[in-house]
Order: structure tokens, then C-alpha cells, then sequence
């Protein structure tokens, strides 16, 4: 019964962290558009009248994807609690950092290596 435990917890881990993967790149990609509209009106010496409606939908998707990043990282910490109550706490079903990469500041809600 733990193996199957452990199998399914993996697999449940391994999606979790690639829907955190993806919320980050929707994340810099939208900035990346929020950032350029302006530049592009400047640029082109366009008024700021025009596509004033485009940069508020960026804007608002950009915060919509936060959000959404926002309920991942509660879901995440919710999984955490769950792995501890089926009786995994000791399992790490990942490094919290890559190599190469900075600590988080905050670890408290994540999972370590036991």
C-alpha cells in the first residue's frame, strides 16, 4: 500500500510543479508584454489614447495568472498537508532548489529533502 502511496504522490508532485513551471513563464511572458505596449507607443509616437484598452487587459491578465499562481502555491502547501496525513511526511518528491539557482527566502511551505 505505500509503494502505490508513493507511486500516485509522485505523480501528483511531478504535475504540481509543472503547473508552478508554467504559472512562472505565463507570469514573465505577460510582463514582457505589459513592458513592451508602452515602449511600443513611445516608439512609434503614438498617442496614449490608442490601445490604452489593450494595456488594461494585459494588465489584467497579468493579474489573473498571479492569482491563479497565488491558489497553485496554496495547493501546493494543502498537497503538503495531505502527503503528511496518508503518513508520507518523510518523502521529498523534489529539491526545492535547482542547482545553480538562489534559495527562496521563505521555505517554510514547501517540501524538503529528508
Amino acid at each position: 500500500m505505500r509503494a502505490q502511496r508513493l507511486a500516485i504522490a509522485q505523480t501528483v508532485a511531478e504535475r504540481l510543479f509543472a503547473a508552478e513551471t508554467a504559472l512562472d513563464i505565463a507570469l514573465a511572458r505577460i510582463a514582457e508584454l505589459n513592458a513592451a505596449l508602452p515602449l511600443a507607443r513611445l516608439d512609434g509616437g503614438i498617442s496614449a489614447i490608442v490601445g490604452q484598452e489593450a494595456i488594461l487587459s494585459s494588465a489584467s491578465a497579468m493579474m489573473l495568472v498571479a492569482e491563479t499562481r497565488e491558489k497553485i502555491v496554496a495547493t501546493h502547501a494543502n498537497l503538503k498537508q495531505a502527503s503528511d496525513d496518508i503518513g508520507l511526511r518523510e518523502v521529498s518528491y523534489g529539491d526545492l532548489v535547482k542547482p545553480g539557482k538562489v534559495e527562496p527566502l521563505d521555505v517554510g511551505h514547501h517540501l524538503r529533502v529528508a
